[in-house]
């Protein structure tokens, strides 16, 4: 069989409604937790929770919710560069690849930079550089807080791993080069992403060890999520195995696919267990010590394995899983998943009328919790939230996304259709 031949019928334009809903309750679950601090709910340091049962539900979230994100850009992302070298199609164009990834993430990014900097901070501009440092997603490196960006840093980590993920490609590729069998070229691939997984895992204890004090300023930057996205780029190698022997697929593939409800029971229990914060406080945010973070880093891993991988197998049905996450509303808000992400803390501090806008320095989170029931706080986050990411979404987004999609498109018509055309799943980041 013609290696080329067989993946082709994978690619297809058509978004995948599971994974959409995956991101709107990852997006929404990221906002409840962000909420519940500010309400009040979740304990922190000497401040008791206000609701324990609510607030062991919500911690129970941190840092889970985000783990998807992460694994379904490294997964949907490394999949054209998986068929190159387990099947032999031409190499993903790396120029189309990174227009396209730019056009995705950045603009709305860049949107909520200057509405948080001119409309919230304009107090702390002390020159262009103010300005110019969340643009270039580089506030991270000095931390410079800027209110409404908080959770905003996983942003920066994105984009970094999408610079990377050619380059590691090639490095993969290189390996497995040696071998002509699919299976043992996939697991030389394997490797460079088992040293990622480590050194993340080796970077989350560094940055939490107690010397380290509370939130250092090294704990924004990207190496803490490399592991999800290593885990999304193992799936997709197993994905083009499937694709290439589908007689004769991975066992992890099978099992997925023949027992999806099963995947995210685990996920429930995997959720049910951080909620006990072994090695920390149940129902508080605080800072995670050595033992709770290292331990949060290999369940965010398993959990993300089991929400996502049933998802992406074509075909894998669960009437259960369907209703949560393929019905109209669960794919519409999974659709602007990323704009709800990036908005819901801005609409918190509007909320609040906090800001420069408002004839005050905007205030720290801390500051105000407790001032506001979590129920009103919660409605007014959604609400904010979705406006602003659908505006968000169908005036700035698409129309950019759009652009660079059919330029990308003539970039890489001299490809073979197997290699030029799109992936079956389209990428939406956190994020």
């Amino acid at each position: 069989m013609n290696p080329k031949r067989a993946a082709a019928p994978a690619h297809q334009t058509k978004r995948v409604g599971g994974l959409d809903g995956v991101r709107a309750l990852c997006a929404l679950g990221v906002a409840g937790v962000h909420t519940s601090f500010a309400a009040g709910v979740m304990g922190a340091y000497t401040m008791p929770p206000g609701n324990e049962v609510l607030a062991t539900l919500l911690a129970g979230l941190r840092p889970l919710a985000l783990g998807p994100f992460f694994v379904l850009s490294g997964m949907l992302l490394y999949r054209p560069f998986a068929r190159w070298t387990l099947t032999g199609a031409d190499r993903p164009r790396i120029g189309p690849f990174l227009a396209k990834r730019l056009a995705r993430l950045w603009p709305a990014y860049v949107l909520l930079a200057l509405v948080c900097v001119f409309l919230l901070n304009l107090d702390a501009v002390d020159g262009p550089w103010y300005v110019l440092r969340p643009i270039l997603m580089l506030q991270v490196y000095d931390y410079t807080w800027i209110a409404g960006m908080d959770p905003a840093w996983t942003v920066p980590a994105e984009m970094q791993y999408y610079l990377a993920l050619p380059l590691l490609a090639a490095l993969m590729h290189r390996l497995a080069k040696g071998v002509s069998d699919p299976v043992r070229k996939a697991r030389r691939m394997m490797v460079p992403l088992a040293l990622v997984t480590v050194g993340s895992a080796v970077w989350t204890y560094y940055i939490h060890r107690p010397e380290m004090g509370v939130y250092p300023e090294e704990y924004w930057w990207p190496l803490a999520v490399g592991g999800a996205f290593a885990l999304g780029m193992a799936m997709a190698v197993l994905h083009v195995l499937a694709e290439i022997k589908p007689d004769d697929k991975p066992a992890l593939y099978r099992v997925a696919g023949n027992h999806p409800l099963l995947f995210w029971a685990g996920a429930l229990a995997v959720y049910a267990f951080n909620c006990t914060q072994p090695f920390g406080r149940p129902g508080y945010g605080d800072y995670e010590g050595v033992g709770l973070a290292l331990t949060q880093y290999f369940l965010l891993l398993v959990f993300s394995y089991l929400m996502v991988m049933p998802l992406s197998i074509p075909g894998a049905k669960s009437r259960v899983v369907d209703a949560i996450v393929a019905n109209p509303v669960s794919r519409y808000l999974g659709r602007i998943s990323y704009g709800i992400y990036l908005w819901h803390f801005a609409i918190m501090y509007f909320w609040f009328e906090t800001g420069s806008v408002f004839g005050t320095q905007p205030a720290l989170m801390h500051q105000l919790r407790g001032t506001i029931g979590f129920p009103e706080l919660m409605s007014a986050v959604l609400v904010g939230s979705i406006l602003a990411a659908t505006v968000s979404h169908y005036l700035v987004e698409r129309p950019i996304v759009n652009a660079v999609g059919k330029w990308a498109a003539r970039k890489d018509r001299p490809a073979t259709p197997a290699a030029g055309s799109r992936d079956a799943y389209t990428v939406a980041g956190p994020r």
